[in-house]
């Protein structure tokens, strides 16, 4: 138990210094959105997102259909079964299958 720890917090440090030089990365202007900036996703953002966040997404859409369940005679009651769903299931669906893979703006 104290390897694994011990291994956490390294990753945890070494990953966490690493954060400020990614922030001072330069990006140019995106010409189809006014505003926003854009960047291509490096290999580091797609591993990450393919080997961690799309399966917290699968976890993410079942706790969402079991509370949208549950949550269903509530929402009913109170004509919000339209919120119910966008933020327990399609949120979630969108999040895991339909935004590109590498993409972290969520």
């Amino acid at each position: 138990m104290k390897r694994i720890t011990i291994f956490l917090a390294a990753i945890f440090f070494s990953l966490s210094l690493a954060l400020p030089a990614i922030a001072q990365q330069d990006l140019p202007p995106d010409p189809d959105m006014s505003g926003r900036l854009s960047a291509n996703p490096g290999g580091d953002l797609i591993l990450i997102d393919a080997l961690i966040l799309r399966p917290l997404g699968l976890a993410s859409m079942a706790v969402g259909a079991i509370g949208a369940a549950a949550a269903a005679p509530f929402a009913a009651s109170s004509n919000s079964e339209g919120q119910v769903k966008r933020e327990l299931i399609e949120k979630p669906y969108w999040f895991t299958f339909c935004r590109p893979l590498g993409e972290s703006d969520f």
